[in-house]
């Protein structure tokens, strides 16, 4: 299939507007050696539900912020919307490694995540999002065993 190239660049949009839309992003796929592992989808929404909740949305200021990781492409993508902030919220994004190093997750917290990142993979489908996502599925050849 066709793969667009795209120059990598780091983009900023002005706008007239009292708070930003900050995000960040890379592929770990072509960025790094990283190989897939289930893990990262848990990690991402712990991600979301502390260290992001509690910098970027609470001491921040921002009205949300989270992280994504597309399983399928690589990308993994912080994003923050109505935030007051631009390099405070970068500084952030950029902070969370020093946060899983020195994270230490217990029973609760680790089930949480657990039980959270399977409702979201697993979510009640309508019929026409369940016929979608068959086909997405089919046309990427994804088996039950890759999920």
């Amino acid at each position: 299939f066709w793969v667009p190239e795209l120059a990598r660049a780091s983009e900023g949009i002005i706008v007239p507007s009292q708070v930003n839309y900050v995000g960040k992003g890379a592929n770990l796929y072509k960025d790094s050696d990283y190989k897939l592992h289930g893990s990262a989808v848990v990690t991402s929404r712990l991600l979301g539900t502390t260290w992001l909740w509690d910098r970027v949305r609470v001491s921040g200021g921002a009205y949300g912020g989270f992280c994504s990781f597309d399983v399928r492409s690589g990308d993994f993508k912080y994003l923050s919307y109505r935030d007051p902030n631009l390099t405070k919220t970068i500084d952030n994004y950029d902070g969370t490694p020093d946060f899983l190093r020195d994270l230490e997750v217990n029973a609760d917290m680790l089930a949480k995540s657990v039980i959270g990142t399977i409702g979201a993979v697993d979510k009640h489908q309508l019929p026409d999002a369940k016929g979608y996502t068959a086909l997405t599925r089919y046309l990427l050849g994804e088996t039950d065993e890759m999920r």
